[in-house]
């Protein structure tokens, strides 16, 4: 029935009614649950990132235009312009890598840019508990989809999905909040796809603008929805159209993912969360090397060589001694070389310790390949095998797919990132509010815990 819709109307168009016409009781209470988890992590992240050079910079810069206060920038007083506070919030959610991953096979970070733009929104008007978990699910649902239907395409094309897909995302979530009608919510998909950017040359040069591209992707996103609500028109092909976005970044596509069980499922419960401060499919590798250490008492020292066979996507990521964090954070030869030096990772051994000497010797011993079993199975699993040689054994590991994460780990998660910005009382009241958020008739009753 769907596909016979989809032949009479545009994709954009079947996508708007699902999202206008998707109402809070439509949604089990594992959902509900899920997004609750999704929106403190997200707060965590943005919190743990109030102080990178990166944040600080945008933060200046939002500070500078001022504007009409409208909306909380985390861990800055005041109020600013809806859209300036996504540009922020959305820099600092993406700003130490801890960001969530989308269902699979998407590969981008929808967290980083529907949350900081939902949020900005639900501030601005007002909106109750019920609302924003309603929204948000929205928009993980079209984010996880449009991201999809263009993986593994815009990675080879050399785009950054997290920017590029995080745009429609964050509108979806915005537009929602706003109550776009189903028209606007088609040019809002429009207006979003003709801002969607995000290129993946970071990973070379290891600069600061991945940072940046989840909170332009909010931003983006909340200026396509004002921008609609005005009656801006944008292209109504914008995802099948010969100059669409999925034509223009990917080389294949699949359009069906875009619709293909619409209504009857609900991508964000296949997001995952991270439990490192690093690229997702790093987390993986990491985990089995800090178990093996602790099961065999392994010393950095002893070791010889160590092999890590990934699939081809994160394979690619060759650097054996980083130059900057990020580099740290993206290529499996460093982050797994710091976990095993430090003996634990979480976030802050990324920025400090990535230029230790031995973390250098340890990266250069180490070898990372595209392994054929776990290839063929990607993106469905996200395996990983990892060999430690050292002095005296050969230990070998492999596992199938990444394991997940429990709702008690992110809500410790949250108390790590977030103590340097809020006081303890203020830490626990906000995760109490969001355990609840579907009683709180105003969004102001979580923005009253921040600075």
């Amino acid at each position: 029935m769907m596909q016979q819709v989809i032949n009479m109307e545009e994709y954009s168009k079947v996508l708007a009614k699902y999202v206008v016409n998707l109402r809070y009781e439509d949604l089990k209470d594992e959902v509900i649950e899920k997004a609750k988890m999704h929106l403190l992590d997200s707060l965590g992240n943005i919190l743990g990132a109030c102080e990178m050079p990166w944040s600080r910079i945008v933060i200046d810069v939002v500070k500078q235009i001022k504007g009409e206060p409208q909306a909380t920038v985390m861990g800055v007083e005041g109020k600013y312009p809806t859209i300036m506070a996504a540009l922020a919030n959305g820099t600092m959610a993406h700003g130490i890598d801890a960001d969530d991953s989308g269902a699979r096979p998407s590969w981008a970070h929808p967290g980083s840019c529907i949350i900081p733009a939902v949020y900005a929104a639900a501030e601005s008007e007002k909106v109750s508990g019920k609302e924003l978990i309603t929204a948000l699910v929205a928009g993980y649902e079209i984010n996880c989809r449009v991201d999809s239907s263009v993986y593994p395409g815009l990675r080879d094309r050399g785009f950054h999905a997290t920017g590029v897909v995080g745009t429609i995302g964050a509108a979806v979530a915005a537009g929602k909040i706003f109550s776009l009608k189903e028209e606007q919510m088609g040019n809002a998909f429009g207006l979003a796809g003709i801002q969607a950017a995000g290129l993946d040359e970071w990973l070379t040069s290891g600069d600061m603008s991945k940072r940046l591209h989840a909170g332009k992707a909010a931003m983006n996103g909340v200026l396509a929805v004002l921008l609609a609500q005005k009656g801006y028109t944008g292209p109504s092909t914008v995802f099948e159209g010969k100059y669409g976005l999925l034509a223009t970044h990917a080389d294949n596509y699949d359009l069906s993912r875009l619709t293909e069980g619409l209504g009857t499922e609900y991508k964000i419960m296949g997001c995952k969360f991270k439990p490192y401060a690093c690229c997702h499919e790093l987390c993986p590798p990491i985990s089995l090397a800090l178990k093996a250490q602790k099961e065999h008492g392994i010393k950095p020292e002893d070791i010889e060589k160590i092999r890590i066979g990934l699939n081809h996507i994160t394979a690619e990521n060759q650097l054996k001694v980083a130059e900057t964090p990020l580099h740290a954070q993206n290529h499996a030869a460093v982050a797994v070389a710091i976990a095993l030096v430090e003996g634990k990772v979480f976030m802050k051994e990324f920025f400090e310790c990535y230029n230790d000497p031995r973390v250098i010797e340890l990266g250069k011993k180490t070898e990372v390949y595209i392994d054929p079993e776990i290839d063929k199975v990607f993106p469905t699993k996200i395996g990983t095998r990892l060999e430690i040689i050292t002095k005296d054994n050969h230990y070998n590991i492999f596992e199938e797919d990444k394991q997940p994460i429990p709702p008690s780990f992110i809500k410790e998660k949250f108390r790590a990132l977030a103590s340097s910005q809020l006081p303890g009382e203020n830490m626990e009241k906000l995760i109490h509010t969001i355990d609840a958020l579907e009683n709180l008739e105003s969004i102001a009753g979580l923005s009253e815990f921040f600075p």
